[in-house]
This record gives C-alpha cells, structure tokens and sequence, in this order.
C-alpha cells in the first residue's frame, strides 16, 4: 500500500522479533534465551517486482535465505527513482542488521544515508564500492557475454546483431564489451548495432520504449538481439514474438517467454549472491569477508540449456558453445 505518509514505498514483508523464551524440558526451571535472527533489508529497484528478472531473482534468493537461516527480511519497492534517501533512512529506523541494495541506482543515496547512520552495513549488488560500511558485490558479466555474442554471430545470416541496454552505465558496458567479444570470434565483419533505452535508470524499467527499438534494429537487418534492460527486456523479447525473430534473454531463464526464439538467457545469479550474503552473515562474518566477485566458474553467471531453442541452434553451436565456455573457466 503506498501512500506519503509512508515515504512512498512499498512495504512487501515486515517479520516482527521473536520474543518469547523457552522453557526447559522435564519441568526443568531453566530457561534458553530465543536466538536473535538476523533483522536483513532488501532494497529493490523501483517498479522493481514482476520483471522476471534481476529484482525477481533478489528476492527469490531472500526468501530461499529466510527458509535456511535465522534471520527477519524487510522488502521495500521505492514507488519511483525519488524515493531513495526516504526508503533508506526508513530502513535505517528499523533496527537492521544489514540492508541489500539491488543495483547502482542506489549508491549516491547510500553514500549520503551513511553519514547519518555509519554503523549500519550496507550491501550493494553491481558494485565494486568498498568505503566505510558499504561493500559492492559485482559479477564478471563479459564472461556469460561472450557467450551470447558468439552464439547471436552464429545464428546472424544477416552479418547484424543487436545489443540493447538500459542505460550506459558501467555494468552494461560489461554486457557489451563481451557481447562484441562473442561476435568478433565467429566473424570479424559481423556488425553490432547499439542501442540504451534511457539516460537514467528508468531505462531499465521502459519495456516499451525498448520493444520500439527493437522493433527498429529487426527492421534495419538484425536477426538476433541481445538485451541487458532490466524489465526493458521484456519489451525486446515482445518485439522477437512479433516479428518471428531470434533474442537473448538476461539475468533469469526467460526462455520459455518465447519458446525457440529466445535462443537462451544470460543468467545472472542475484539469487545466489543475496542467499551467500545472508549464509556470510549468519555464520558471524562480517561484511569484510562477503564475497565480491562472481562469474563463470562459480555459477554467478552463465547461459541456459536450450531446452526450448535446440533445434533451431544446432548441436554443433551448442558444442562450440560448450568449448569456449571451458576455456573462458580455465582463463584461456
């Protein structure tokens, strides 16, 4: 429910502390004082739920934490971009013990509530940040990349592939750098078209303003496209059922969205990471020692099975694809 007097956000799932003691056994007098659970705080993009992909995924993986460890999870969902510091210094109230911010759009804001309240320890996903008690966990996005740009090169008769981001910022330049990496591997002369659906991080939630654009690399000659848009993306996998042609998924498995032609998805394992952030925590490590890097060899990212696009990829493609993604594991 959303409403000013609630600074504009989105309460999903606020667990009140346990309190009450347990008596012994056998009629015993003595008592065992309940285990504090973690109090943890999720923070989403705004519009962030339903986007079948990178907010979905955060919070999947804090309700897989929730079922596994002693903790209480707070979700917020800004109602828009301007709610940030209001959402934070909300959190900051609560009595928390860590709060998860999904993404970058956060950072300036985090930097700003920390003043405030510096002994609250931040976590951000997509950053590399680590100043006071604010530590970024980031992925190596251009290994999974590569992948797909190889594959869309593979699939692109045409000579032209897509990229389509939410905006041109750090981490998607790191879905790009790959990408053009994938396709300079099967052919030096393959374009590349780009294009980023915004100038903020609203891109990442314009999934019709980027289904026109996808609408327009198709039209221009492309046969696959590839997007890193957050909930954009699914206005670019609209565009492929439109027209009948090829797009790779990104951050969760969107491939039965458009069975056969969303040849696969680049796999983003934000679950993953909000689920060892808390298994870190509980076990009483501090932030310091959360991990910082995830990739390829250790499941952060990857690409899906083709359980749906086999038979329009070949099992030669897929061979190939096996192939690069061993020696992209071994550092080759």
């Amino acid at each position: 429910m959303r409403s000013s007097r609630q600074l504009g956000v989105l309460i999903l799932a606020l667990l009140a502390f346990a309190g009450s003691l347990m008596l012994g056994c056998e009629g015993s007098n003595t008592k065992t004082l309940p285990v504090k659970k973690l109090r943890i705080g999720l923070m989403i993009t705004p519009k962030g739920l339903n986007d079948k992909g990178f907010n979905d995924l955060a919070f999947v993986g804090l309700k897989a934490a929730e079922r596994k460890y002693s903790i209480e999870p707070l979700v917020i969902e800004p109602a828009n971009i301007k709610d940030q510091e209001a959402c934070l210094r909300f959190f900051a109230g609560q009595k928390l013990d860590v709060v998860i911010a999904v993404g970058v759009a956060f950072l300036d804001s985090i930097r700003q509530v920390t003043k405030e309240h510096p002994k609250l320890p931040f976590i951000v996903i997509d950053s590399t940040i680590a100043e006071g008690n604010i530590r970024g966990v980031a992925f190596r996005e251009e290994e999974g990349s590569m992948l797909c740009g190889y594959l869309a090169a593979s699939m692109a008769k045409s000579k032209k592939v897509g990229f389509i981001g939410g905006v041109d910022i750090e981490v998607i330049r790191r879905f790009l750098d790959g990408f053009q990496a994938g396709v300079a591997l099967v052919s030096s002369d393959t374009a590349v078209m780009i294009k980023y659906v915004g100038t903020d991080f609203s891109g990442f939630n314009k999934p019709e303003e980027a289904k026109a654009m996808a609408m327009e690399l198709y039209q221009n000659g492309c046969d696959v496209l590839f997007s890193a848009a957050g909930g954009s993306g699914l206005g670019v996998i609209s565009a492929a059922v439109e027209t009948r042609k090829y797009v790779i998924g990104v951050d969760m498995n969107q491939d039965s969205l458009a069975p056969g032609l969303v040849l696969t998805s680049m796999l983003k394992r934000v679950d993953l990471v909000v689920e060892d952030v808390v298994k870190t925590l509980s076990s009483g490590q501090g932030i310091e020692q959360v991990k910082k890097n995830y990739g390829l060899a250790d499941g952060g990212v990857d690409i899906t099975d083709f359980s749906f696009s086999r038979q329009s990829v070949g099992s030669d493609i897929i061979s190939r694809l096996e192939q690069l993604r061993k020696s992209i594991v071994e550092g080759k």
